[in-house]
């Protein structure tokens, strides 16, 4: 979700420079719509930084080329965007070495010139169909993101090498390398598996988004997933991958359908983090800054400024049936600002929410509004009078301005408006003595 990223990074501190790869999930204006923005404003910073990378990959379905090239014609640098389509496959996984090999995943390797050393990411598109059997449209294509930390060497044991006869430093070195050493004082050869204990597996992190049922569907009926289920009967424990965390795009609708719990309920003990769906009465902005205006202004005129949609609850997301019930099921949560997943160590794996902001709810926000301008009360007060009073008050009020010549500044001379406001027009809805007030009256700035 690129729309509003970059107010988000500035809201809470995070610098911009460090984004150099992005993975779209779908190519629509709901998740690429801040795109175009975010790229101008790297080429920015790369301008300023000689140190910041030279492109940024951007990852996508088939259809990102579309984008790409129209975005061409505004974003300063060729070299800026480097798009990698994940092309359709069906039992096919692209390798470092550029050479497709036939495989039981039809998933696609992610690969970016070492950028992922640390991390290996793979792709599975999702392309429903409809009842008819035809396919949707490219456009609707969704991408199910799989990312796997590589294995943790596992320790070395000093006892197992020195029963081994193992004295040389350089051996033990080679030995956690991976290569085969012969002993210093036995006839024997020690390999790594004779001194170093088991490996301990990367943790796997699933990025899904389905925006309707019928990627739900193909979802659950994707075989490249099935060595990620716990509950698939052809995976023994050894084989089976273990999903730690699985972050959740889908909207509550789709993620309350009996197909989605369905396939939620398939990773055992991973956790599931929902990202964009919200309880009822769960005040977590996004943007705090919009939401802290929006209120502020709520506050000084509820009739012109409606509240925040964040405290009027009329979310359809909030709404959606049974959603409450399904997530409580599979121990899923709901996502925050600043939420993190911490995968490495391995003894910090989990949750951490100690960078989560304490919830702001309206109250909270008008405490601080007091706090910062006590003589807001009175303006909200004379607001209210302007706004209720009555329409032969209203009348006389105006004839008495339309008497008086304005003095002050030079270009509000007479009755002339300044440029910025010659085509404005004034809503019959509202009542003139609220514009006059805001004009003569309202002198604080929220």
């Amino acid at each position: 979700m690129l729309q509003g990223l970059q107010r988000f990074c500035a809201e809470h501190k995070i610098k911009l420079s460090q984004v150099d790869h992005i993975c779209l999930t779908r190519v629509c204006s709901e998740t690429a719509g801040g795109l175009p923005g975010l790229l101008l404003t790297l080429a920015g910073i790369q301008n300023g930084s000689p140190e910041s990378t030279e492109h940024v990959d951007i990852w996508g379905p088939p259809n990102l080329d579309l984008l790409v090239n129209a975005m061409k014609n505004f974003v300063p640098h060729a070299t800026m965007v480097k798009a990698h389509i994940i092309p359709r496959s069906d039992n096919v996984m692209v390798h470092g070495n550029g050479a497709a090999l036939a495989s039981s995943l039809h998933a696609e390797e992610l690969q970016a010139e070492g950028k992922f050393k640390a991390v290996s990411i793979s792709a599975i598109l999702l392309t429903p169909t409809h009842l008819d059997g035809s396919h949707f449209s490219s456009n609707d294509t969704s991408i199910v993101y799989i990312c796997n930390l590589h294995d943790i060497r596992g320790e070395f044991d000093p006892r197992k090498a020195k029963a081994c006869g193992l004295k040389k430093r350089r051996k033990l070195g080679q030995l956690q390398n991976g290569i085969s050493v012969k002993s210093d004082l036995l006839d024997i050869e020690v390999h790594p598996d004779d001194v170093i204990g088991p490996p301990i597996p990367g943790p796997i992190v699933l990025i899904v988004d389905c925006p309707t049922e019928p990627h739900a569907q193909e979802l659950l009926s994707a075989q490249s997933l099935n060595a990620y289920y716990s509950d698939s009967q052809s995976n023994s424990q050894e084989t089976t991958k273990v999903v730690n965390c699985i972050i959740h795009l889908s909207p509550a609708t789709v993620v309350s359908s009996p197909v989605y719990e369905k396939w939620m309920r398939k990773f055992g003990s991973a956790q599931h983090i929902m990202a964009r769906t919200t309880r009822k009465h769960e005040t977590t902005p996004i943007l705090e800054s919009n939401v802290r205006i929006a209120t502020r202004l709520h506050y000084l005129c509820p009739q012109l400024f409606p509240a925040p949609s964040l405290f009027s609850v009329q979310n359809d997301d909030v709404a959606a049936p049974n959603f409450k019930g399904s997530i409580s099921k599979v121990c899923g949560i709901s996502a925050e600002n600043l939420l993190k997943f911490t995968l490495r160590p391995p003894r910090r794996l989990g949750l951490d929410r100690s960078s989560v902001q304490n919830r702001m709810t309206f109250s909270v926000f008008v405490k601080e509004l007091l706090s910062e301008i006590p003589e807001i009360v009175d303006a909200t007060k004379n607001i209210s009078t302007f706004w209720h009073k009555p329409k032969e008050d209203e009348a006389e009020l105006f004839t008495r301005q339309d008497s008086e010549v304005m003095t002050g500044d030079p270009s509000l001379a007479g009755h002339a408006a300044p440029r910025c406001l010659e085509n404005v027009q004034r809503d019959p809805s509202y009542p003139r003595s609220f514009y006059h007030f805001l004009s003569s009256e309202t002198k604080f700035s929220l």
